[in-house]
């Protein structure tokens, strides 16, 4: 049987504002010190532990509720502290928000696209969660909220 992709997919939200996705990326790797021999035929890589990684979301919102919704994005996106990230295939996290840039285009009335690049935030807990984190996990349905919350601890 074939699975239903549809019906696994999360409703996509920051710190409770929701939005449709059009992309997103999970980027890492690993830092590498490259040496560079004088007269060498081959360099050396030494690993010198992982990347920051980044995610990246290209974010839309529509409606005749798109331009008030994109205002709530980014009060949302230059909040202080990492923030609850929801993405349609991926768990939970918290997230700080590096960069964001919005687009709209005349001819596309109702229509914002954001792109969001966030950084994973280290070791931290629920306490740095804010109201609106947990408004959206709850609208986003009780089962989604608690496997949140649960990822955390």
């Amino acid at each position: 049987m074939a699975r239903d992709w549809m019906k696994t997919l999360r409703r996509a939200s920051f710190r409770g504002v929701s939005f449709h996705v059009e992309s997103d990326t999970d980027d890492g790797g690993k830092r590498l010190g490259l040496h560079e021999y004088a007269g060498g035929t081959s360099t050396l890589a030494e690993e010198m532990g992982v990347k920051t990684e980044r995610i990246s979301v290209t974010a839309y919102l529509t409606t005749d509720t798109a331009d008030s919704r994109a205002a709530a994005l980014r009060i949302a996106c230059l909040a202080g502290g990492p923030g609850l990230l929801i993405l349609p295939m991926d768990a939970p996290r918290l997230v700080h928000v590096e960069d964001f840039s919005r687009l709209r285009e005349r001819d596309r009335l109702g229509y914002v696209a954001f792109g969001i690049t966030a950084i994973p935030a280290g070791g931290t807990g629920i306490a740095a969660l804010g109201l609106g984190d947990l408004a959206g996990a709850f609208t986003s349905g009780l089962g989604a909220a608690a496997s949140a919350f649960a990822r955390m601890f």
